[in-house]
């Protein structure tokens, strides 16, 4: 069954464990764990009150790379909210954070034969329509 709800997500979803920020109508959520990311949007476990769906909201993945910080930044909307959960979609990256987001998919997945695949059909964060 995970494998159809993979295929209908359109991009394989990865655990990850880092620090993201979520800023949306002058709230910042903030989670360090029980955090999925794809391609094409991340889900996160929260404490904090999260702003109903439809909203406008700026994401920030900070990753740790020998140094210096790398941080991810996304514009996305707020697809699914509730207690404990905030579901993101991701409505535009640039082009370094596009590219250190791919990375962490591949680094990160059971399968990045798979994973790759679905980069090149999608070609960016949207399907093809």
């Amino acid at each position: 069954m995970a494998g159809s709800a993979d295929e209908k997500r359109g991009f394989i979803r990865v655990p990850f464990c880092t620090e993201v920020h979520v800023q949306a109508q002058g709230v910042i959520i903030l989670s360090c764990e029980g955090i999925d990311l794809s391609l094409n949007g991340i889900r996160l476990a929260t404490s904090n009150a999260t702003p109903a769906a439809g909203t406008s909201c700026r994401v920030k993945i900070f990753l740790q790379a020998s140094g210096d910080p790398l941080i991810i930044e996304a514009k996305g909307e707020m697809i699914r909210s509730g207690p404990g959960i905030a579901a993101i979609e991701f409505k535009e990256l640039d082009l370094d954070s596009y590219n250190h987001l791919r990375q962490l998919i591949l680094n990160n997945t059971d399968d990045p034969e798979k994973a790759e695949l679905e980069f090149i059909a999608h070609w960016g964060i949207r399907e093809p329509r």
